[in-house]
């Protein structure tokens, strides 16, 4: 298997976890949030292919830089595969897989699920704004997002846009907006635990 992808057991029952990290981040550190959030289920966590180390994201983007619609069509598309792959092979529920994505993962996440390349719920933490040619219906699909009154890198109001476009899919969305910056906070990780808790089954 790439080092690219790390998986975590669980029970086989449980819904499988598919954890995007933000820029920077590790396989380890995603597999140990999961853990927190879901701690029964099986967990499947890719990285990025764009740039390395503390430079490592799923395709190229700023606030004021715009992606590359070819490039994450192309890595959105081979994530899905990834994961899909993990997922037969270890005989775990796609059907059910739950996304969970940070920053430059959640904007990932948020538009494979818009282009129907992912299933089931999600979980999107301070996503940036990716435009999504052919959207998907989400007809009925729960998806929750955060966002932090004072980041830097990603507005509530950018969170409320990317939500706001999965609504006028069908989706029922939720958003907790916190106080805090680009950083998670403690209430936050308790409010997505305490969602998935209801809602990934």
């Amino acid at each position: 298997m790439d080092a690219l992808v790390e998986t975590m057991p669980g029970a086989n029952t449980a819904p499988p976890v598919l954890l995007l990290q933000g820029t920077g981040g590790t396989n380890l550190e995603m597999l140990n949030f999961g853990r927190r959030l879901l701690p029964q289920s099986p967990l499947i966590t890719i990285a990025g292919r764009q740039g390395v180390g503390a430079q490592r994201q799923y395709f190229r983007q700023t606030a004021s830089s715009p992606a590359d619609p070819q490039q994450i069509l192309t890595e959105a598309t081979w994530v899905a595969q990834q994961a899909r792959s993990v997922c037969v092979q270890h005989r775990w529920d796609w059907e059910r897989l739950v996304t969970v994505g940070y920053s430059n993962g959640a904007a990932m996440a948020a538009y494979a699920v818009q282009r129907g390349l992912l299933p089931g719920v999600g979980v999107f933490l301070h996503p940036l704004w990716v435009p999504v040619a052919h959207p998907h219906a989400l007809t009925g699909r729960d998806l929750w997002f955060s966002a932090g009154e004072r980041d830097p890198l990603v507005t509530p109001a950018t969170v409320q846009r990317v939500a706001d476009a999965c609504a006028q899919l069908g989706a029922k969305t939720t958003i907790k907006v916190t106080a805090g910056t680009h950083n998670l906070t403690p209430g936050e990780v308790l409010a997505a635990r305490e969602w998935l808790g209801i809602h990934a089954v």
